[in-house]
């Protein structure tokens, strides 16, 4: 069997299942830290928001750090599964950890026991996801194959994204007490993402490698930092998928403001509505994934971009006030969202073959690293610019506003993410790996790994 050969379902199946354990880690942390930190734990709103902006920071820092580690790792268990086998249990103890707040702190201790326990799940997540993710692009180097993998792991990510955010309230609800709740929430969902990354380490294995890492140092460190920045398919990737992560982040932190404030509908809607979001991207997953195999993985992301650009402008222009119309032109904005779970991830490893066309070793992990690193600085903007913008505009809470403020809730749910993924799209164009190109791309390059197989 070759590089090139088919994935076994049952392995797509397997590394689907570790994204369920990490996105149910994510995703419930996204949603319930904070509220954790100043509801149930008592800790003063600044004093909480404070303590996680140290980790935040810690977080942009550990992502390259990590991607190199693992690039330079040599171990009887390889490059990136040695994480996985090793970090399972840690990460069922940091996340313990992370939902464990003793009660009666000072300010200053609950800012320190904050960032330090949030540092310490950062650090343990970070060291197995990063690894799991560079899997996607050594498992194979099919160009339709990666499509296949990454649309199967990404009903792991959706089933993970809901246990996260649906699910997480309804487990806490079973303790009388909210602090025990959220406690053993935390440790069942540290559990499962143990389970699940313990999981994917025993039954996958890595490809084998001739070009095996050297020794770590700072000074190859810093080299191999340079390294993707002259790889041209590489960094027009990355920047239409920071422009579009932007754009959504903005989508999603003003959703709340647009139904309640635009629409007129109460806050009782806002998780049906997130509901049909995710049910109609989960559904066209797969349809995306054909769109991939039939056409060329960046015409396909650069067509789901201008779906949602033209549901977005839709939706501010015409402010439909009929329910039925409000559920379908979210149903559309799913479609065209479908296709960001989908096409950018597929992409980023044949990006990565690209840099070994020019000669250079396997740095899988930097380019990961890098592509994650813009993603959560996207992330952290599109939150932080809300407030200013909802601030500039003069935003009041439960009142009705001002048509300026209503205004500023148009733009950032549709004008100024809408502009945003239309910026996107000339950098996808310019993008030169077409199905055509990989092929004659792969030729050139020598057959260093062995496919991954299913035990």
């Amino acid at each position: 069997m070759t590089p090139s050969s088919k994935l076994p379902l049952g392995t797509k199946l397997i590394y689907a299942v570790g994204n369920v354990g990490l996105l149910a880690l994510m995703s419930s942390s996204a949603f319930f830290l904070m509220m954790f930190y100043t509801d149930i734990a008592l800790v003063p709103p600044a004093i909480a928001a404070s303590a996680l902006l140290i980790g935040k920071i810690w977080d942009v820092f550990n992502d390259p750090l990590f991607g190199y580690l693992s690039d330079h790792t040599n171990s009887r268990w390889g490059r990136r599964r040695v994480y996985l086998v090793y970090g399972a249990i840690p990460l069922f103890f940091a996340t313990i950890l992370l939902w464990s707040v003793p009660p009666g702190l000072t300010p200053t201790v609950a800012f320190i026991w904050i960032a330090l326990s949030y540092m310490i799940f950062d650090t343990v997540f970070t060291m197995i996801q990063m690894p799991f993710s560079m899997l996607s692009a050594e498992l194979t180097e099919d160009y339709d194959e990666r499509t296949s993998l990454i649309a199967i792991s990404m009903i792991g990510a959706l089933i993970g994204f809901s246990l996260g955010s649906v699910v997480m309230p309804r487990i806490v609800a079973t303790q009388a007490n909210p602090s025990l709740g959220y406690l053993f929430a935390g440790a069942l969902y540290g559990a499962i993402a143990g389970a699940a990354i313990a999981f994917v380490a025993w039954r996958i294995r890595e490809p084998a490698h001739f070009d095996q890492g050297n020794k770590a140092s700072l000074r190859s460190f810093l080299s191999s930092m340079r390294i993707p920045f002259s790889n041209r398919p590489f960094i027009l990737l990355v920047s239409a998928a920071t422009l579009a992560r932007l754009g959504l982040t903005l989508i999603q932190t003003s959703l709340m403001y647009y139904v309640i404030y635009r629409l007129g509908m109460g806050k009782e809607n806002v998780p049906k509505l997130m509901g049909v979001l995710m049910l109609v991207i989960l559904l066209f997953i797969f349809v995306w994934k054909l769109v991939c195999d039939h056409w060329n993985k960046h015409m396909a992301y650069v067509s789901g971009l201008l779906l949602t650009i033209l549901s977005l402008l839709g939706f501010v222009i015409l402010h439909p006030s009929d329910p039925r119309l409000v559920y379908a032109a979210f149903g559309a904005i799913g479609i065209g969202l479908s296709a960001q779970w989908v096409a950018p991830f597929a992409m980023l490893p044949d990006a990565v073959d690209y840099g070994r066309k020019q000669g250079a070793l396997r740095q899988t992990g930097i380019y990961f690293a890098i592509y994650g690193l813009m993603d959560k600085i996207a992330r952290t903007l599109g939150t932080v610019s809300i407030g200013w913008i909802l601030a500039w505009y003069g935003y009041l809470p439960n009142v009705e506003q001002t048509e300026r403020a209503q205004f500023g809730i148009d733009l950032m749910f549709g004008y100024l993410p809408a502009a945003l993924l239309l910026l996107a799209i000339p950098q996808l164009l310019r993008y030169p790996i077409s199905r055509n190109a990989h092929a004659q791309m792969r030729k050139g390059l020598p057959a260093v790994d062995t496919p991954s197989r299913f035990l």
